[in-house]
Order: structure tokens, then sequence, then C-alpha cells
């Protein structure tokens, strides 16, 4: 059974010109190197398209087999230098108001 890490937010107005290149590099950063996200099943960025008073709401979805696997691999990106600066930049790109991360179990 899988986990989820669901991560939500609006990139501020101003910062949208600048979030895509951003996700690229961080992209980019997972596959150089793939040694340090080995525990991750997937990943996936959407953005939402229906709402017509919020623009640039972006969802993460973070796939992993177990809690176990998602907390070995938090704690090897907390110390790694080149995905806490990928971190730093993201979050000055979004409103902090609007950040919400919850870990959500796949049902079978």
């Amino acid at each position: 059974m899988g986990v989820f890490v669901v991560v939500t937010y609006v990139v501020k107005p101003e910062k949208q010109a600048e979030f895509m290149p951003c996700m690229q590099r961080i992209y980019r950063y997972v596959k150089e190197n793939p040694e340090k996200f080995k525990e991750w099943k997937s990943f996936k960025l959407l953005s939402h398209h229906m709402s017509f008073d919020i623009i640039g709401q972006y969802m993460e979805l973070w796939e992993f087999e177990n809690v176990a696997d998602l907390e070995k691999c938090m704690t090897r990106l907390s110390k790694d230098k080149g995905w806490m600066k990928c971190m730093h930049e993201i979050a000055s790109l979004i409103d902090p108001v609007t950040f919400s991360m919850n870990l959500w179990n796949a049902v079978e």
C-alpha cells in the first residue's frame, strides 16, 4: 500500500514567470541525483485550471511505498545542500499562507 505526500500552494502573481524555470531546475536536480531519491515511486505536478479567482494554484503528489521510505528520503534530503537550495528558491515564489502538506494513505 502506497503513501502520498500532497503539497498544495499558490504562486505569487509577480513570481509566475519564475515558477516553471525553478521547477525545471528541481526536476533536473532529481534526475542528476537519483541515489538521493531512490524511495520516490513517482512525482507529479498538477495545475488547477477551473478556478477563475485563483491563478497559479498547484498540487504536487509525491508517492512512496510506505511511511518509512518517506521518512528515510526526507531525512536524507533535509541534509542535502543542493536540495535545500531548491526548496528555499521555490518557497520564495509561493504565498506562504496557501502552503499545505498532507500525508495520504492509499486504500486498497
